[in-house]
């Protein structure tokens, strides 16, 4: 037997493809085919006695765009009646059954929660499980999630060592720095365990040495040195494999029977398949069989943030920052990058890039497995695509870029590939005519406000009727500030002036704060430049942003000043000296932006310190009942990314969060969400 050292199919190429055996016909279910034509293809008692490899293909591929109810507790709907283009999506899959994308087994696609799209290929069935690749670590991340859930772990364990978890280590044969290996190292691919080629086939000669815990032992003896040199993301299965040992150590029982009782028993998956390693604990890195829908389920539990018929399996900060990026990774070291497909990143065993539709990027998460195992969630779509292949170059992210996206957006409309551009779009209503967001951030005004140039620092006036932000236009490298007025209920665009700072509204409306200059309300429009004065406009004073509240309180931020958030109170009707706030609001490196409650019951700011998630995160620090600051606040994982989270502000009416939200160099998007985040946060 050998140790699982191997990397997966991103960093090399895969075997060439196979070749695809000729197709004598095309069922495509619910469109004028015979009555066992819309059956999904289930194996045979002798195709379940097989290896996958000796699995014969099928005589016909199957294509169904209105998905049988197999009463598994997926709901199911209609292709282009439920939504989605039903002739982009037959087009591709009909592509797919003549074998001119690789050896796909199957495809489906879900939106808005119902299945509207199922199809199998050569060696699919519907009931067969699939082997699963590297997406088996994307369903042990969701088993560690699980046992926080239950108490087994919390979330702090996940910055314990590894090694205080397991009891049966002789520690004093550790090579230097082994304590330094986390569960977030771990699940980040980072844990620093450099294994040589040799050694690896040292082990694998004597598989004994990695029975139960020797397991660890050995890889802690046996690698170079753990330093933060070593700890950069490197794809290997000795990570994952360290975490399930951690499962297998804290839960009662075994990892094997708690994955299946609590975890695939709850979203009912009753065979799976999952191999065993050969420390005798479920395969970490590999080892999963799933069928199609039972990845379908993987995902659904995901996109309902962790809730399964109404049970919490898993809490949603854990889903929102596992599956979001942690690590970030450039684009030539990922071969799923390329045209319309880019910025990958790395959580807790799932990915994260973005594609472009037309003027448009989204944002996806997935759970990937060479050969071609994918669950793709498109969050701001409420889109599933799920795949199955065998031994092909795998286009898999690029496909769904450019051939699925497209057909559950409005760039469909234009060609049968949804190239073009969007309609210009009529803003009419509250907040430009968007529609409001839940829990978890979306674009503001995709391709009107939040568009491919530089989009920062939105705010509207106390009577939400105008809305301000600036733009860095990417071709003449200037910064404007643009506004938005609402005029019997149509929004109308006009840019006001060059930007100057980070602009700001006072909540009275009389004041546009711009740094340490303002300009003062007169009619529907403003006057010059203002300067706020010496205690302000001096040398050593660096202000890009000053938010005022309610009763005449100014919070700043210095640039000049070593990045610090100040602070200027009116005491007797007196302006007060800026001085900077305590440690609960100047840790760290890169304090700014920060913007008041107009009630003064809390302070929002962007700042760089231990705990975030990398990079400029978005914090928060709620008065107390003394009149002091509290300890700041990470905003969380489903605020903060391992970009630069910045310019936080919050509406008039209180009901929605706004922020900026950079990954691409130079760019930057505005975000919104509901307020309430900062509610739950108070709550804490």
């Amino acid at each position: 037997m050998e140790i699982d050292m191997t990397t997966r199919p991103k960093f090399q190429k895969l075997m060439a493809v196979a070749l695809f055996l000729s197709l004598s016909g095309v069922a495509a279910a619910g469109e004028n085919t015979k009555a066992s034509d819309s059956l999904a293809p289930e194996a045979t008692e002798e195709e379940v006695a097989l290896s996958f490899s000796d699995v014969p293909y099928l005589e016909k591929a199957f294509i169904d765009t209105a998905p049988s109810d197999r009463k598994d507790s997926i709901a199911v709907g209609k292709l282009g009646v439920d939504g989605g283009n039903k002739d982009i999506i037959t087009k591709l899959a009909q592509e797919i059954a003549a074998g001119e994308h690789g050896s796909y087994d199957s495809l489906l696609i879900a939106h808005k929660g119902k299945l509207l799209f199922e199809s199998y290929y050569a060696r699919g069935r519907v009931d067969l499980p699939h082997f699963q690749a590297s997406t088996t670590k994307a369903y042990t991340n969701l088993a560690i999630g699980r046992a926080i859930q239950m108490g087994y772990l919390t979330t702090a364990d996940l910055n314990r060592p590894i090694v205080s978890f397991l009891n049966n280590l002789d520690p004093t044969r550790f090579v230097e720095g082994a304590d330094k290996i986390t569960l977030h190292k771990a699940m980040t691919m980072r844990s620093g365990l450099r294994i040589s080629k040799e050694q690896r086939d040292e082990l694998n000669q004597d598989s004994g040495q990695l029975v139960g815990q020797n397991q660890v032992q050995a890889y802690l003896e046996r690698s170079a040195a753990i330093s933060a040199d070593s700890q950069s993301f490197l794809y290997q299965g000795s990570d994952p494999q360290l975490v399930m040992q951690v499962l297998d150590a804290v839960v009662p029982g075994t990892a094997k029977d708690f994955i299946k009782t609590e975890v695939l028993d709850k979203i009912g998956i009753p065979d799976h398949g999952w191999r065993m390693d050969v420390s005798g604990l479920p395969r970490g890195p590999s080892g999963a069989k799933m069928t199609s829908r039972d990845m379908v389920k993987w995902g659904l539990l995901v996109r309902n943030k962790g809730k399964w018929n109404g049970e919490q399996l898993i809490p949603e900060r854990f889903i929102a920052r596992s599956t979001n990026s942690i690590v970030r990774i450039g684009n030539d070291d990922i071969f799923f990058t390329g045209n319309n497909v880019s910025n990958p990143g790395y959580g807790y065993y799932w990915w994260q890039a973005e594609m472009k539709v037309g003027d448009r990027i989204y944002f996806t998460r997935s759970a990937q497995g060479g050969g071609g195992q994918y669950i793709i969630l498109i969050d701001e779509l409420d889109l599933m695509v799920v795949t199955t292949g065998h031994e092909r170059d795998d286009k898999t992210m690029q496909i769904t870029a450019d051939r699925i996206l497209p057909a559950f957006t409005n760039q469909a409309a234009k060609s049968d590939v949804g190239r073009g551009k969007t309609e210009s779009t009529e803003l009419r209503g509250p907040y430009l005519g968007q529609t409001p967001p839940g829990s978890t951030p979306k674009v503001f005004a995709p391709g009107i406000v939040s568009t491919e140039h530089r989009d920062f620092s939105p705010f509207f006036s106390p009577d939400m009727k105008e809305f301000y932000f600036t733009r860095k236009n990417l071709g003449s490298d200037k910064w404007s500030l643009i506004s938005y007025r609402s005029e019997n209920n149509r929004w109308r665009e006009s840019v006001i002036r060059p930007r100057v700072w980070r602009p700001n509204i006072s909540p009275d409306g009389k004041t546009m704060h711009l740094g340490k200059y303002y300009m003062e309300r007169i009619g529907d429009g403003w006057s010059e430049i203002k300067s706020l004065g010496p205690m302000f406009d001096r040398e050593d004073l660096g202000i890009m942003r000053l938010s005022a509240s309610a009763s005449g309180t100014y919070i700043l931020d210095d640039y000049k000043g070593d990045n610090v958030i100040r602070i200027s109170t009116l005491k007797d009707g007196k302006r007060e000296e800026p001085r900077p706030l305590g440690k609960e609001i100047n840790t760290g490196k890169l304090n700014a932006h920060p913007f008041i409650a107009p009630n003064e019951s809390y302070i929002i700011w962007d700042g760089e310190r231990d705990g975030g998630f990398g990079g400029i995160d978005l914090w928060i620090s709620f008065k107390q009942q003394d009149g002091s600051w509290g300890e700041a606040i990470n905003m969380g994982p489903e605020i903060n990314t391992a970009g630069r989270e910045a310019s936080a502000y919050v509406t008039p009416d209180g009901k929605y969060l706004f922020f900026n939200r950079t990954i691409r160099p130079k760019e930057g998007d505005i975000y919104w969400v509901d307020a309430q985040v900062i509610e739950n946060l108070r709550h804490k």
